[in-house]
């Protein structure tokens, strides 16, 4: 057994003071009968066994726990019968097949998991959706990220190796995108503001407390592919269609923000970036930034939304206030100490600086099955966040888009929140309306 390790400044980060149990997901969806336990927890053995990062144990902070970081207890071994569980859905109420693995879903993301073993669990799940089966991957946020979620998955599954059809998760070049739209945004929409400054909260009423939700839905296919191809030069990418579909749907929601409590100021979303070089393709852990952007919810047009996503990503790029502001500003935090990180962390948690989040990727090209079992639909299990905040994904395989929502708000708000997205990606088929010709001889704006 080796010698524990210092997580890195972006794991202590998830593992900062924020309150949430810091757990993230993914669920494959597959059609037949679920295989046995014990050839399940064979193959985990087999296929799961030699990745290091799945025999770490993390460690709370020694005394004096203020000033110091967690760590990681590397094992010799993980043992397959402790992390793979087999569940029914019904087994926890919540009506039929649908809604009782949806419930099962939110409660596997809204609990931390038990402290002691390596912080991840594979749960097979009978009767998940009208008679099919799930396998559910659950794991700290700290120990891995999404990409590492699908790493690990399409490794335990039967199909292509490699990455495929992904897409969506990264930010365009500033060039590129100024090339393909040089307007960038349209007038009158506001322009980016400073990368890390305040914004507004979404509208919580007095006195409720907030509690965790979650709900997803399929996602027609067409109306995603119309909406990538609404924008002029490179169409929208899958993050400037999700974000701008956010921004409609929290317009649905909570209604006109002119008549939201609090300052005027912008509602931030952020999106996380890959930042794997092309030889970590396959590298496990938490290797992620985030870019944070004014989401256009003053925009009472769909179209006009979408162009204002692509004109805040471009302004956001990388080269501006993008995934490298974040990054910079975690590494100053940690020459400081595990404690500045932790309060970092706490800190990007008030209920104005980004209470949306959303995240959009592909799956890896297919066919994939699992002994035989051809996968159907993956259903994407982004965190819990501080509460006041939503966290939105949406995933595609094959053709089968996804959408999760899981919001950290009022009660029961993921249904309605998920439903007013699925509607508005219809609604961003469109352009853009042009802006109205002047008369010869009249006067100019």
């Amino acid at each position: 057994m080796e010698r524990s390790i210092a997580l890195s400044p972006v794991e202590e980060v998830h593992c900062g003071a924020r309150g949430v149990p810091e757990t993230v997901g993914m669920a494959a969806l597959f059609t037949g009968r679920p295989p046995g336990a014990d050839a399940l927890r064979a193959r985990v053995g087999e296929r799961w066994g030699g990745f290091p990062r799945l025999r770490r144990v993390l460690l709370a902070p020694a005394p004096p726990a203020r000033l110091r970081g967690h760590r990681w207890l590397p094992l010799d071994r993980f043992d397959a019968r402790r992390h793979v569980t087999v569940v029914h859905a019904a087994d926890g109420g919540g009506g039929g097949d649908r809604a009782a693995f949806t419930a099962l879903l939110g409660r596997l993301v809204a609990r931390p998991l038990p402290a002691g073993l390596p912080p991840w669990r594979l749960t097979l799940v009978a009767g998940a959706d009208r008679g099919r089966f799930a396998v559910v991957l659950t794991a700290h946020h700290a120990l891995l990220d999404g990409r590492s979620l699908e790493i690990l998955l399409s490794s335990l599954f039967d199909g292509t190796p490699g990455r495929g059809g992904r897409s969506g998760t990264g930010v365009r070049a500033v060039e590129a995108l100024s090339a393909a739209h040089p307007d960038r945004a349209r007038p009158g929409l506001s322009r980016p503001s400073a990368a890390l400054g305040p914004g507004r909260a979404l509208p919580l009423p007095r006195g409720r407390r907030p509690e965790p939700d979650l709900a997803w839905t399929e996602v027609d296919a067409d109306a995603v592919r119309a909406a990538r191809r609404a924008l002029p030069g490179l169409g929208a990418t899958l993050n400037e269609v999700l974000l701008a579909a956010a921004a409609g749907a929290l317009r649905t929601v909570h209604g006109d923000p002119e008549r939201w409590p609090g300052a005027p100021r912008p509602l931030y979303g952020a999106f996380p970036v890959d930042l794997r070089a092309p030889r970590e393709d396959r590298m496990l852990g938490t290797a992620v930034s985030a870019v944070r952007v004014p989401l256009p919810v003053t925009a009472a047009d769909p179209g006009e939304r979408l162009a204002a996503c692509r004109g805040a990503l471009a302004a956001f790029g990388p080269l501006r206030g993008g995934a490298d502001t974040v990054r910079r500003a975690v590494g100053a935090a940690a020459l400081l100490g595990p404690w500045a990180v932790r309060l970092l962390a706490a800190l990007s948690c008030s209920p104005g600086f980004c209470p949306v989040t959303c995240l959009a990727f592909g799956w890896p090209r297919g066919p994939w099955s699992l002994d035989g079992r051809p996968l159907e639909r993956i259903v994407p299990l982004p965190p819990v966040l501080a509460p006041g905040s939503v966290c939105l994904a949406l995933t595609d395989h094959a053709g089968a888009y996804t959408l999760t929502a899981v919001t950290h708000t009022l009660p029961g708000i993921a249904r309605p929140l998920a439903d007013a997205l699925a509607r508005e990606l219809t609604g961003l088929a469109r352009p853009p309306e042009p802006e109205p010709a002047h008369a010869p001889g009249a006067p100019g704006r």
